[in-house]
C-alpha cells in the first residue's frame, strides 16, 4: 500500500502530465498519434490508472516540443510549493 504522500506526490505529477500535453496546444488523440500509440493509452497514463516509465516520460516531454529535464524542473517546483520535499 503506498503512503499518502506518495499518492500526493504522484497527483502532482499527473497534473504536470496533463498541463505538459494542455500547453503544447495538443489533444490526447494528437498526442497519441505523436507517440505512436493509442488514446486510450494516453488518458490511462494522464489519469493515474497506468503509470508512465522514464523512457516512456522522455518520449511524451519532446512530443510536447520540451525535454525530460525541463518537465522535471517544472514538477519539483510544483511539489516544493505543496511544501513535499524535493525529488531531486
Amino acid at each position: 500500500m503506498r503512503s499518502p504522500l506518495h499518492s500526493e506526490k504522484y497527483k502532482l505529477f499527473l497534473e504536470e502530465l496533463n498541463v505538459l500535453r494542455a500547453d503544447a496546444g495538443l489533444s490526447q488523440m494528437e498526442l497519441a498519434e505523436r507517440l505512436q500509440i493509442g488514446q486510450d493509452i494516453v488518458s490511462r497514463c494522464e489519469s493515474g490508472r497506468r503509470r508512465v516509465d522514464v523512457f516512456e516520460l522522455a518520449l511524451w516531454t519532446h512530443a510536447c516540443g520540451t525535454t525530460l529535464e525541463a518537465f522535471v524542473k517544472r514538477l519539483d517546483e510544483r511539489i516544493q510549493r505543496h511544501q513535499f520535499p524535493s525529488l531531486l
